[in-house]
């Protein structure tokens, strides 16, 4: 199908959904990936954007949305209850990590919320690039899939079934943030909010943002798909006495989920009072 027929107010429907991609992404550099097979539905979008909101006023008007959101998480996070999913020799080596619960957060759950941060600013790059592009989305499908992070957490032993059903949902979310990124570039205004205002009215624009800062949606819509571990070899993170005990795999799903919820709340909520500044 063209993407050339698509009207700016339609893909600019979910413009909020790409504030935890944009503090630091290289908008630069990425190509259409040729011959992929991926299954999923390509509508067509606005054709390449005009000058407008530039890149750089979009990563400036939502890096601190991303940090807000790492920032909450990390703060929202208790080690203790994901201590509590620990797997394998128990006893000594959860008794230990939990009287060391402060350095489990700077040396494991930090560097894991940099990692998701990271990971998402890495898939956003092919995103962007399918945005401001006049090729289908299938070109550029398969390098999205690669670098989308729920993709990698997904349980093993899911069916083939199961599988596809995940891997086209997720294909679609970045799918229709591609097309609702276009206009908002295009869009008139030197900062997002001041967008916004240009494109809709103020009841419009809290839909937007109360429903597109959910990124834990997939963990919501499938939560027995995913599993987030990460081993912990109390050795490296103690020293001394602690390399005699063995490692700990720990799953942080049901924590995790509690508290990006807790955090993306937060978030929007900030996003409302600073936007609704160019409403008044």
């Amino acid at each position: 199908m063209s993407r050339s027929g698509r009207e700016r107010a339609e893909g600019f429907q979910c413009f909020v959904g790409v504030s935890l991609v944009l503090n630091t992404a290289t908008f630069t550099g990425v190509t259409p990936v040729s011959g992929s097979n991926a299954s999923v539905e390509t509508d067509s979008k606005v054709g390449h954007p005009q000058v407008g909101v530039t890149r750089a006023a979009v990563k400036d008007g939502f890096e601190r949305y991303v940090n807000s959101l790492v920032s909450e998480t990390n703060e929202a996070f208790r080690v203790t209850r994901a201590l509590r999913g620990a797997t394998g020799p128990e006893g000594a080596v959860i008794d230990r990590l939990l009287k060391n619960s402060d350095t489990v957060d700077k040396r494991i759950v930090q560097p894991e919320l940099r990692e998701y941060r990271d990971a998402i600013f890495h898939q956003f790059e092919v995103v962007l690039a399918y945005a401001e592009s006049e090729d289908d989305f299938e070109n550029f499908a398969d390098e999205i899939l690669a670098r989308d992070l729920y993709w990698d957490s997904l349980q093993s032993g899911l069916s083939a079934e199961h599988r596809a059903e995940i891997k086209a949902a997720l294909l679609d979310r970045q799918r229709r943030l591609g097309d609702e990124l276009a206009p908002l570039v295009a869009a008139n205004g030197e900062s997002i909010w001041g967008a916004a205002a240009s494109v809709y009215d103020w009841e419009r624009t809290v839909e937007l943002i109360e429903s597109h800062f959910a990124f834990t949606d997939p963990l919501h819509d499938r939560p027995d798909a995913y599993r987030l571990t990460v081993e912990i070899d109390p050795g490296d993170l103690l020293g001394g006495l602690a390399r005699a005990l063995p490692s700990a795999t720990v799953d942080y799903t049901d924590e995790a989920i509690r508290s990006m919820t807790r955090a993306q709340k937060r978030v929007i909520d900030r996003a409302k009072d600073d936007a609704r500044t160019h409403f008044e």
